[in-house]
Order: structure tokens, then C-alpha cells, then sequence
């Protein structure tokens, strides 16, 4: 889980002790790997780091974020990271014309580093090279041939930084590089610009990828980065991958952030949006009532693959009331409150709740629908 690709969104601002309890939620949810940050970047950020680090969460190690710069890599040391993720563009063009840098001074600039990292006892050593998929992979190759020979690397994050690829070359380009590097771990760090990020998530692991780059509610730059929520769900609830990850800590950690960060989670946001527990649709209504009042074979729930509680929400899946409503919605909710209401009552609530929609353009509260029928049992 990357908190420093988080802390990138435009306009979010964490505070020292934000941070923290940002890392203590993701220790709370036993994210295997937290990265913390890159902490030559502020006093803030360092000092965060240093409590993080020196709280030695049991199921979550600390992994630091550095230049291939030998004061950046001595500082992630200094402040108790376990791990160092040593980042470079290996995009030639920005190599070339933004660093001033030759093919061959980045190899060396990267085997300087890295062996220095393993000099200094970091248990692991990752290589994030970004901007990964708007390279030619010729270009790649020979740049990991050069760091594979050379240095005692243990990972490599391949990086869609801006959402380029697509799944099929996703695993593609993993199958490719575990061919080519088998010694190394493949990692894949992915952004969600153009809607690929979590399907690009699951071709990476298809192609070898043994480590995913996530972020609590999809922060990041731009649209963000693939979503700890939604890829942790995906991968344990949908294929059956384990994690080691708690998700029944993944709403109460989303929603520590989304405090923090002062950034809503959207409401029709998968796994943990508003909209995910609410079903308007009357067809959708009709089927769940008689479902649920079946004699011989009853069953609740059945437009949600994974109910709001596995992921330690309160919330249940539940009706709500608008212009696409039914009679068995109004039914329903009726149940909850252990009411009954004839057939042409129920006929007149559901005009009623349709007509208020239209004036309200929104959804019908529940206790807007008991007082319409109320109005009409007075009526009688």
C-alpha cells in the first residue's frame, strides 16, 4: 500500500500525526507492505516515517521511497525502514532530453544505489522504474540486463504511470520480463486514468507478478492509483487469492482517509460507495421480495457478490425509494418496520413516492413514504 503515492493528490495535505494514523489503519487491515514515504522530502514526512517504523507493526513492514541518491538511501535507513523501493524513469526520451542522462550513466547511477542499499542491511531492495509502458520494451530489457548482472536486486516495479496499458499487454510484458529475469520478484504499480488500472492489476499477477501497488481509496496523482479496497476484494473474494489482508478492516480505514484527506468517497465508488448497498429499481425490488418470501427456498441480498459487512461496513444492502420503484419495494421497507398495508394502499404509497421524486429529482425517505401512508389511512 503506497502512502506517498496517496499523499501526491492534488490539493490533499496529511499532517505528521495524520500519517501515522493512516499507517496504524493499514497496519490495522495487515497490508503486507506499507510505503511510507519518501523522507528527504520534509521534516513532516521524515518524522512521520521514524514513528511508523518505530512502532514495528507485527504483520505490516515499512518500506522507504529514494532517489537513486546515497543520502536518499542512508536517510531510509536512518529512520527504520525495512525496505527501499529506488525509483527512476526508464522512459529514454525524458532520459535523454529531461535528465541530460545516457542509458548507461542511469545503470550505473542504479547499480551504485542499489548495492549501497544492500551495503546498508535493507532486507529488500525494489527497483520502481516508471513510465514503464511508453517505452520500447527493447529499451527496458536492456536497461534490467545491465542492473540484473551488476546489482543485488530483489524486486522490480513495473509501472503504468499514466494508465497506457491495457490487460492483454500487461501480462504480456510480465511474462516477458519473468522469462528474461527469473531471479527477480515483479511488482506492478498501476494509475487508473483511463479505467485499466484494476483489470491491469490481475493480468500483471496472470503474467508473474507476485506484489500490487495499491492505494486506500484510490488516491494518487491525477485520478489515482488501482484501489487497495477494490483490488483486495477482487483478488481474495473473486479469485480466490490470499492476501493475509483483513478486509473486514477495509471501511474503517477508507473512511480514516477519506477524514484526512477531506476527499468524499464517491457515492457510486465500488466496494466502499453509498450507492453500492442501494437498490431503486422496482424489477430488481419485485425479484428480491419474493425471493426473500419464498416458502421453499428464500434468499436475501442477491444483487451484491459481496455484502457491505465483509468489508466491515454497517450498512446492509437495502431498497430505496424513487421513480424506478415497485410495489415490493414499498413492501420491503413496510417489513422492516413491521407494518402491513393492503394491496390498494400500497398502489396509492408508490403514486405518491413517484410523483415526490419527480418534484424532489432525488430519492424518497422512508419516513416520507410512512407519512404518505399515514395521509391516506387518515383519509379513509
Amino acid at each position: 500500500m503506497t502512502l506517498r503515492d496517496g499523499d501526491q493528490t492534488p490539493g490533499s495535505v496529511f499532517l505528521e500525526d495524520e500519517r501515522v494514523r493512516i499507517g496504524d489503519a493499514s497496519a490495522e487491515m495487515k497490508v503486507p507492505r506499507i510505503e511510507a514515504d519518501m523522507p528527504s522530502v520534509s521534516a513532516v514526512v521524515e518524522n512521520a516515517m521514524r514513528c511508523m517504523a518505530a512502532k514495528n507493526y507485527f504483520d505490516s513492514k515499512i518500506y522507504g521511497f529514494a532517489r537513486a541518491v546515497t543520502s536518499d538511501i542512508d536517510l531510509c535507513k536512518d529512520v527504520g525502514c525495512q525496505g527501499i523501493i529506488i525509483e527512476y524513469c526508464v522512459n529514454p526520451v525524458i532520459i535523454k532530453y529531461a535528465y541530460k542522462k545516457s542509458p548507461k550513466e542511469v545503470a550505473e547511477n542504479l547499480n551504485h544505489g542499489i548495492n549501497h542499499a544492500k551495503s546498508l542491511g535493507f532486507e529488500d531492495v525494489a527497483f520502481m522504474g516508471w513510465d514503464w509502458f511508453r517505452t520500447p520494451i527493447a529499451f527496458t530489457k536492456s536497461l534490467i540486463e545491465e542492473v540484473y548482472e551488476k546489482a543485488q536486486l530483489d524486486g522490480l516495479v513495473i509501472v503504468d504511470t499514466y494508465d497506457s496499458a491495457t490487460p492483454d499487454a500487461a501480462e504480456e510484458m510480465f511474462l516477458q520480463f519473468k522469462t528474461w529475469f527469473p531471479r527477480l520478484r515483479l511488482e506492478f504499480h498501476g494509475h487508473i486514468d483511463n479505467g485499466c488500472g484494476v483489470a491491469n492489476c490481475l493480468a500483471a499477477l496472470w503474467g508473474g507478478a507476485e506484489v500490487i501497488h495499491t492505494s486506500i481509496n484510490g488516491m494518487g496523482e491525477r485520478c489515482g492509483n488501482n484501489p487497495t479496497e477494490e483490488v483486495a476484494v477482487l483478488m481474495e473474494i473473486h479469485k480466490g487469492i490470499h492476501t493475509g489482508m483483513e478486509l473486514s478492516k477495509i471501511a474503517p480505514a477508507g473512511n480514516v482517509v477519506s477524514a484526512i484527506s477531506q476527499i468524499p468517497i464517491p457515492a457510486n465508488k465500488p466496494v466502499m460507495g453509498s450507492r453500492q448497498a442501494q437498490i431503486e429499481s422496482g424489477a430488481s425490488m419485485d425479484i428480491e421480495y419474493k425471493m426473500a418470501h419464498n416458502d421453499h427456498y428464500r434468499v436475501t441480498n442477491i444483487y451484491n457478490t459481496v455484502s457491505p459487512s465483509v468489508v466491515g461496513r454497517r450498512d446492509k444492502v437495502h431498497p430505496v425509494l424513487g421513480k424506478s420503484c415497485g410495489k415490493n419495494s414499498i413492501r420491503l421497507i413496510l417489513d422492516q418496520y413491521g407494518i402491513e398495508a393492503s394491496n390498494e394502499e400500497i398502489a396509492k404509497v408508490l403514486d405518491m413516492v413517484k410523483a415526490e421524486a419527480y418534484v424532489t429529482k432525488g430519492m424518497v425517505s422512508e419516513d416520507m413514504m410512512l407519512k404518505f401512508l399515514e395521509d391516506i389511512r387518515t383519509a379513509q
